[in-house]
């Protein structure tokens, strides 16, 4: 009987820890690709430093409150992302920090969209500590907008963009989905 106490006990223990965090280093975007395929709630991607040249990266995930998903740079503003390069997010508690967009433009409409698709739009996210430097598209008078926030509760904060030299808005806030007007 006080076996199987034991035993109950010693289950219900470690059925209520929590899993470890992985942490992922990588250093090229078949690395990343590979790492985005295993990422659970807590999981860090780390980003080596350098230059990521045509990089459409890509992050979904459901991560939870406490424990975000999280795509980040080895070391702020030493990720230069480059070429024809953007970030789209998708999905729930997902974090990115570190990176810098430089020499280029995004081959989409947004530098930085808080969407992945129009339907895995991003919830309580953030994107911080980024720098976006003269990333414009090279003909000035097509339009496009380097900061495209969609879903709800998500925060964009504590970065900093200069020299966007085309036509159209630098950071929009889209309300085009019921959630969203719900903010």
């Amino acid at each position: 009987m006080m076996t199987r106490l034991c035993l109950v006990l010693l289950a219900v223990l470690l059925g209520a820890s929590p899993a470890l965090a992985e942490r992922y280093f990588v250093r090229d975007q078949n690395e990343y690709a590979h790492a985005l395929k295993q990422i659970e709630a807590g999981d860090v991607i780390v980003l080596a430093n350098g230059e990521w040249r045509d990089f459409e990266l890509v992050i979904t995930g459901k991560g939870r409150k406490g424990s975000p998903i999280t795509v980040t740079s080895e070391e702020p503003g030493r990720v230069f992302l480059t070429g024809q390069s953007s970030l789209r997010i998708g999905g729930e508690y997902i974090l990115v920090s570190g990176l810098v967009f430089k020499d280029g433009y995004s081959p989409r409409g947004e530098v930085v969209s808080f969407r992945r698709t129009k339907t895995d739009i991003t919830r309580n996210s953030r994107v911080t500590e980024v720098v976006i430097d003269n990333f414009s598209k090279p003909d000035r008078y097509e339009s496009d907008y380097w900061v495209g926030i969609y879903g709800k509760n998500n925060r964009f904060d504590h970065n900093h963009m200069v020299g966007k030299t085309n036509k159209g808005v630098t950071l929009a806030v889209r309300l085009d989905s019921e959630e969203s007007r719900e903010n």
